[in-house]
């Protein structure tokens, strides 16, 4: 079957590589493709002395998307860009930011940019709560992928339909000390980070011009499971039994250094998601993708027992 092409990049820039995507993501590409020229952009000076050390054939760099100037240098002579942001981001500023400075410094990246929304998501159900959050992903994350559309540059959304199966390390005090999966019950499907930044990384090496102008929604195509649910895998795959909390009094206790405000978000969040939850699907674009069945939720939990329950 025949396709256009597009050319790989020479040099990819890679934003958040000290996280647990953009860092996997740039072990891969400094593994599979050397040929590559690496940067990796951290807005943290000491993470950016790490990444050296961690990876001393790329050029590591300072930027901020609140720092044009910054963004100007990072993105000069690079012609792939993988894209995230921090939660709480101020999606409009920021990304127009990048767009300006892919503009000035005269470059046309293939921009592969990570969001999390519900696939098929219509804003006017997003409830008032979390519309006057404002900086909330189901408001921010659309706004920045309509500045990246209207920018004319070659862009891929990878959209994570899924939770994070490492984000089980936030309840690792209630697994560890009382054997208790403490989070609010909703069904969701996951998908491990490391096979999200293989993802990214096969798109970049891919000369396939069709993923351009994308949006990919990607989970492992596997598991779609409640968090009561997940308790009971973890008692079968653990052989100890994990009891489930899922009140509001049991967030708001275990998880109290959050702050009440914050915690009030993402209850009010995980309630928007639990009154969605038809739209999920699973689906093998993953695994379409990396050429292997993603990670599913058993065998990252079998993989990871001393993480969250200790030794």
């Amino acid at each position: 079957m025949s396709y256009n092409r597009k050319p790989v990049p020479s040099s990819v820039l890679i934003f958040g590589a000290s996280g647990h995507i953009g860092g996997p993501l740039a072990r891969f590409m400094a593994r599979e493709a050397p040929m590559i020229r690496l940067r990796l952009a951290s807005s943290d000076t000491a993470r950016a002395a790490t990444l050296q050390a961690q990876f001393p054939r790329a050029e590591v760099v300072q930027a901020d998307y609140t720092d044009p100037a910054s963004l100007e240098a990072a993105v000069r002579d690079i012609e792939g860009i993988f894209v995230l942001t921090p939660s709480g981001t101020d999606e409009g500023p920021a990304m127009t930011s990048l767009v300006e400075a892919c503009r000035s410094s005269r470059v046309s990246p293939h921009v592969i940019r990570l969001v999390g929304m519900q696939p098929e998501a219509d804003p006017r159900r997003i409830p008032r709560s979390l519309r006057d959050h404002g900086l909330g992903l189901p408001i921010q994350h659309p706004i920045a992928k309509a500045v990246l559309s209207d920018s004319g540059l070659p862009v891929t959304f990878l959209n994570s339909g899924a939770t994070f199966i490492d984000n089980f390390r936030w309840m690792a005090n209630g697994l560890r000390d009382r054997r208790t999966l403490v989070w609010p019950d909703r069904l969701i499907p996951y998908i491990d980070p490391s096979d999200i930044a293989e993802v990214a990384a096969r798109l970049f090496l891919s000369d396939n011009q069709r993923h351009i102008g994308q949006f990919h929604t990607m989970n492992n195509g596997q598991d779609i499971l409640r968090f009561g649910e997940v308790a009971e895998l973890m008692s079968e795959v653990w052989c100890e039994p994990i009891t489930y909390d899922g009140s509001r009094a049991g967030f708001f206790a275990e998880y109290a250094a959050m702050g009440e405000v914050r915690l009030a978000y993402l209850w009010e969040f995980f309630q928007y998601e639990q009154d969605n939850e038809v739209v999920w699907a699973r689906n093998d674009f993953v695994e379409r993708t990396i050429g292997r069945r993603p990670t599913s939720v058993r065998e990252w939990l079998s993989a990871h027992r001393d993480d969250l329950l200790g030794p």
